[in-house]
């Protein structure tokens, strides 16, 4: 089978957790050359085995077996790179946000045409299997919905209301403030948490309703604590609570989508649990990583919590940090954009997408600065970007 030969700009903390080890984990992909402008950066490299280690990117991008590039850089970066990786030819594989800005988003979406590249931004919750289970479950009962409730009703016979037909969704992400640094705080060269995490769960919400997003409305601050209520064309609402007061010695995130009598809810990527209707289903997802496979192995939340006690137990006595990290999708949507190039079809989180989380992100930090619910206009959610001859 072929591979498609990956080469890497920025070989940093994150890399090093996801994407070299993903690189080397796949069969669709191989690690051919890898740039950082740091030693230890170089080091990390040559210890996941790429052919070729350099000091300088544009080696990486003037190599004319380097198909993909997967760009790893911090967020003040992204345009610089993304625009050099796309005029070299090479399909594009980035971190988010895509972009800090619409024009820049525009440059991608164009560039990207011209060159006739694919583009994936790595929103991986979208391949998470919690998530893809979830969406699943979720979209077959919306459309369809089955069963009969359990439950005492008052009124029988009073007409459904539209309001019955909406869906609702909570994401909820307790977050710690410290595990930052300060370049994701900086104004300009992280953004704040909005554009550069927010972003994910936006990007989430959009993807499990699939309705159009006409309204966003946030409070809080744009740099660390906030709430971001969207509205849906199809009546939809959605919530984003996040709250850097937290601590990480609880799961991180929580997704729970309410709909047509039922509740659909996900515990942090490693437990699923769908009740109504007289129905109640509870699914465990394994770990991408685990450190700790003799404790915790019931799985499922209660599994994950007694992992994370031991990681705890482990840090305070010795100092050091083993992550054991729940499956956010980081390995399958590797594996498929890998796919998209190798059969020439659609990007999973194309370009497009990339904008359209960069656009939210950044109304709903206008909205916060403003005070005041802000559309979300079609001209801007469905950007044309006109095809030269």
């Amino acid at each position: 089978m072929k591979k498609i030969k990956v080469g890497i700009v920025g070989c940093g903390k994150f890399a090093e957790g996801q994407h070299l080890p993903n690189v080397v984990r796949s069969d669709k992909v191989e690690l051919w050359h890898a740039s950082s402008r740091s030693e230890n950066g170089r080091k990390i490299a040559q210890g996941f085995g790429s052919k070729k280690i350099t000091a300088d990117y544009q080696d990486v991008l003037k190599d004319p077996e380097v198909e993909m590039v997967i760009l790893s850089v911090p967020h003040e970066m992204h345009m610089f790179y993304i625009r050099e990786t796309l005029k070299a030819g090479k399909h594009l594989f980035c971190e988010k946000p895509m972009t800090m800005t619409m024009d820049e988003a525009y440059e991608v979406i164009r560039l990207a045409q011209e060159k006739k590249v694919k583009v994936c931004v790595d929103y991986n919750r979208r391949r998470s299997p919690a998530m893809l289970d979830m969406k699943q479950a979720y979209q077959a009962h919306r459309k369809q919905p089955q069963g009969k409730a359990r439950v005492y009703t008052q009124e029988k016979n009073r007409p459904i209301f539209t309001e019955d037909g909406m869906t609702s969704i909570l994401m909820r992400i307790n977050d710690e403030s410290l595990t930052y640094g300060g370049v994701h705080l900086d104004w300009k060269d992280g953004g704040g948490l909005i554009i550069g995490e927010g972003c994910h769960w936006l990007d989430l919400m959009c993807w499990l309703i699939e309705e159009r997003p006409v309204r966003i409305y946030g409070v809080g601050s744009t740099r660390f604590n906030y709430i971001i209520n969207v509205e849906f064309a199809g009546g939809s609402m959605g919530c984003i609570f996040f709250s850097a007061c937290g601590t990480f010695e609880y799961p991180k995130e929580l997704i729970e989508i309410q709909s047509h009598g039922k509740i659909f809810r996900s515990e942090c990527f490693v437990e699923n649990q769908y009740f109504g209707l007289g129905e109640r289903t509870v699914k465990k997802f394994a770990l991408q990583f685990d450190y700790e496979e003799e404790i915790g192995k019931e799985g499922g939340l209660s599994g994950y919590l007694a992992k994370i006690d031991a990681m705890g137990k482990e840090f305070v006595e010795t100092g050091k940090f083993r992550y054991t990290f729940p499956d956010k999708g980081h390995f399958g949507l590797l594996e498929a954009f890998a796919d998209a190039i190798l059969n020439d079809t659609a990007s999973p989180v194309d370009a497009i997408s990339g904008m359209r989380a960069t656009y939210l992100s950044l109304r709903a930090m206008d909205s916060i600065r403003q005070g005041i619910a802000l559309p979300v206009n079609v001209e801007d959610w469905e950007m044309y970007v006109h095809q030269k001859s």
